[in-house]
């Protein structure tokens, strides 16, 4: 075999190789469309229905096809009800997608997502616009996937009065992707939750309601993608009863 036979073949395995390895890291992230709606020179608000569909995304992201289109709100509301008002302000230039907008919490079912768009008049395409939405859904369980862990981030004591704490977790090193609240010694009232996250950026979860003696809340989702968490800041208040006071633990899932 002369050089330059050698060198075309050894050219070519080189980018199956590359090609292969690119195919199965998309086959990993598998974007499945969840909708389009028509874009008109006007202002549209449109609901795209998802609750149908089974499955849990991580994100989203937002194609044009036929012209320019500018994105001027856009919510997508939980399968539990929760609204999650996701910024993205912009134009979307036609034949173009929107970089992945990561979902609050972890991966999320998705009810519906309201998006209020208009065609660009400058617009580099003709007439009317359509807006698609993908969601991402990415494969479980694949190999070398780690576990999801519970890790105790500290604990504080109840009184029957409304008591406000703080769980400081800056200390740790780690992200998380929620929250839990264990209760044991009496039942607790819990009615403010934030999160502070290591950045500053504060996050408000709605759990207002009452924790039974040896119960824990289920998985409160934080905003956005892991995160690192600098403290939880709780308000709330025992249930008057002869057991005294309670003891709250608050853990993240990592």
């Amino acid at each position: 075999m002369g050089i330059r036979h050698f060198c075309v073949l050894a050219s070519a395995l080189i980018m199956a190789g590359v090609t292969a390895q690119t195919a199965s890291a998309q086959g990993r992230d598998n974007w499945e469309r969840l909708g389009c709606v028509d874009v008109g020179a006007r202002p549209d608000r449109d609901v795209i229905k998802v609750g149908r569909r089974e499955g849990r995304y991580r994100a989203i992201r937002l194609s044009a096809l036929g012209n320019d289109v500018s994105v001027l709100d856009l919510k997508v509301v939980y399968a539990n009800g929760g609204p999650d008002d996701v910024r993205v302000r912009s134009e979307v230039r036609e034949g173009s997608s929107t970089r992945p907008l990561d979902l609050k919490g972890r991966d999320r079912a998705i009810d519906r997502i309201e998006i209020a768009t208009k065609r660009d008049f400058k617009g580099r395409g003709k007439g009317r616009a359509k807006m698609c939405i993908e969601g991402l859904q990415v494969e479980r369980g694949g190999p070398g996937k780690r576990a999801d862990k519970w890790e105790e981030l500290g604990c504080q004591k109840v009184g029957f009065l409304g008591d406000r704490d703080v769980v400081k977790v800056g200390r740790r090193e780690g992200r998380f992707k929620a929250i839990r609240l264990k209760v044991s010694g009496n039942a607790v009232y819990i009615m403010d939750l934030k999160v502070v996250y290591a950045n500053g950026g504060p996050d408000d979860i709605r759990v207002r309601s009452e924790i039974r003696d040896g119960g824990q809340s289920g998985p409160l989702d934080l905003k956005g993608r892991d995160r690192a968490i600098d403290r939880v800041e709780l308000v709330y208040r025992a249930k008057p009863n002869f057991k005294g006071s309670a003891r709250v633990c608050v853990e993240g899932l990592g």
